[in-house]
């Protein structure tokens, strides 16, 4: 089970009807890809996401079609609060040592 998705690779079938596989953590940190039309689920040791995520929608579910895979909005606001936030302090940090002289 997927507990934070970072990614969502998605593709098109023929009949306009789009699949969608999951890229995210599992328990444990372990990366997984999980089908949101099925229960396949499989673990990732080394790259090939993308691939392996358009693969099984190809043969499970015929959908070859508009292959995209998109970072997920949710985890892109965490990366950008926490670049940000990051920033900051150094600002701070930075500030500080300067105005010490």
């Amino acid at each position: 089970m997927l507990r934070g998705v970072t990614h969502h690779i998605t593709a098109t079938r023929e009949d306009g009807t789009v699949f969608e596989v999951s890229y995210g953590y599992g328990a444990r940190q372990r990366r997984l890809l999980a089908c949101l039309h099925c229960d396949w689920e499989e673990q990732i040791t080394y790259g090939g996401t993308r691939h392996k995520g358009l693969d099984h929608l190809a043969q499970a579910h015929g959908a070859v079609g508009n292959p995209t895979m998109t970072a997920d909005a949710r985890a892109r606001r965490q990366v950008l609060w926490t670049m940000a936030i990051c920033f900051l302090i150094s600002a701070v940090i930075l500030w500080w040592a300067t105005s010490r002289t």
